[in-house]
């Protein structure tokens, strides 16, 4: 392990600033329970990408940091509004790198943050803060779009995860029967033959939280990643739906096919 990044102190530092917050109500303590396995995952995604990438020691454990970081503001998210779904008021990826970098609470959750170098620091905030944008900003260095790319594709694959393993009630607010129950917008079904991230801003219908959710694996750039999401198998889970429409059913085959070609199943 390299000498700046102490995974146990990160990890217990984290898991002490989450436990601040009163997850005493049922559907909260589920949200925030989900949300750490989540973290740790993602941690663990970020290394196996590194890894597969060829980074260094170094370059892995600042790639596990970022992973271990990059959701901490959705605690807070959930216990004020149960829900994790962002908006213009709150995005909980830029306020997580307020909190941490600009508020100074990184170093709280890691002690030698001073020795690392000025670059890898914005190297962290930018990563964190950018992690959930629709588009990564041209103005990156490149280095800095390096961990960008990394936390994002980790992330996308283990929200595969977290949707198949959780109830639709958690994520969406609604049963599977009503989602289920909603059409699919047009702009969320275009991304799916240009192969692109669905535009989270343009869901308009329960149906279309979904598919912009299926959508993620088109952000899956690196090989590793894309084998990791395919033998994982939640992302195939996540796609064994049936709408009641019958035309809905077709507009989301058609969907399914523009996945199945780009992942090659």
């Amino acid at each position: 392990m390299s000498t700046l990044f102490d995974k146990d102190e990160i990890k217990r530092n984290v898991d002490d600033f989450f436990s601040l917050y009163d997850v005493t109500k049922a559907r909260i303590r589920d949200m925030c329970t989900a949300k750490k396995i989540h973290t740790n995952a993602v941690a663990a995604n970020c290394v196996f990408i590194a890894e597969h990438l060829g980074l260094n020691e170094y370059d892995r454990d600042l790639a596990w940091t970022v992973g271990e970081l990059h959701d901490f503001a959705r605690f807070g998210q959930a216990v004020v509004t149960q829900t994790f779904r962002d908006n213009d008021r709150y995005n909980h990826a830029k306020f997580g790198a307020r909190l941490l970098f600009k508020h100074g609470m990184i170093e709280d959750i890691m002690s030698d943050f001073d020795k690392v170098s000025d670059a890898d620091k914005l190297v962290m905030e930018r990563a964190v803060y950018h992690h959930s944008d629709f588009k990564l900003p041209d103005d990156l260095t490149e280095r800095e779009r390096l961990f960008c790319d990394i936390i994002r594709e980790a992330d996308q694959i283990d929200i595969f995860r977290t949707i198949a393993t959780s109830t639709w009630e958690m994520i969406y607010g609604h049963g599977r029967d009503e989602v289920l129950s909603t059409d699919i917008s047009d702009a969320i079904l275009s991304a799916f033959p240009r192969h692109e991230l669905a535009d989270y801003s343009k869901r308009v219908t329960l149906a279309d939280c979904h598919l912009a959710h299926i959508a993620l694996c088109f952000g899956l750039k690196t090989a590793a990643a894309r084998r990791r999401a395919i033998e994982q198998g939640y992302l195939q889970q996540l796609m064994n739906i049936e709408f009641s429409n019958p035309q809905v059913q077709q507009k989301y085959l058609a969907a399914k096919r523009c996945v199945e070609e780009f992942l090659q199943l």
